[in-house]
């Protein structure tokens, strides 16, 4: 359930940095994660929330660092996110 909050708010967050303009921070930190998971999509498109929304679990800690000191997310919820990403990986 913490993992869905945590979905929600990066795709919120994604929504809302594609209304306004992206912070430089931002870009430069999830450059990576684009080109791996959404990069034939336009930037600010529906489509491209969707793809980045749909890979958050594999979204880099830079990326989400970004997010987090850009007000986009908060801290709680990346440590939430990542603590679900560790249980994940330790149950395989």
């Amino acid at each position: 359930m913490k993992g869905l909050f945590v979905v929600a708010a990066l795709s919120l967050s994604m929504s809302a940095t594609a209304a306004l303009a992206v912070n430089d921070a931002v870009k430069n930190a999830c450059r990576d994660d684009y080109h791996k998971h959404c990069d034939k999509l336009e930037v600010g498109s529906d489509e491209l929330r969707s793809c980045m929304k749909s890979k958050a679990t594999e979204l880099s800690k830079e990326c989400l660092q970004a997010l987090v000191d850009n007000k986009e997310v908060t801290e709680k919820d990346v440590e939430e996110y990542l603590k679900e990403v560790e249980q994940k990986k330790a149950a395989q």
